[in-house]
């Protein structure tokens, strides 16, 4: 699973959110695409019971579930994920079956 971590997508200051990118980008991804997720539009952080939800410093953009060889292999086809042109980043977890 590659879950997309970074600015909130429509924020004026923000990088740019190109939903063709997307589009191309898992279309790339061919048969490797098990399931193409969702993107989000902006998540909240509640760190405990006890606090209210506030603002994440690294917010949940979206995720998506691919099949590869190896995690290697993930990590080459999470590479190319266009939320590097948004200034995020991914977290990569292996799914057990």
């Amino acid at each position: 699973m590659i879950v997309f971590r970074g600015a909130t997508i429509g924020e004026a200051e923000g990088p740019q959110h190109v939903p063709a990118r997307w589009d191309a980008w898992f279309s790339e991804l061919g048969p490797a695409l098990v399931d193409r997720g969702a993107l989000s539009h902006g998540s909240v952080e509640v760190a405990t019971r006890l606090v209210g939800p506030k603002l994440s410093s690294s917010a949940l953009s979206g995720y998506c579930i691919i099949a590869a060889a190896d995690f290697d292999a993930a990590v080459r086809l999470a590479q190319s994920s266009p939320i590097f042109d948004e200034k995020g980043s991914v977290e990569i977890a292996h799914l057990r079956t």
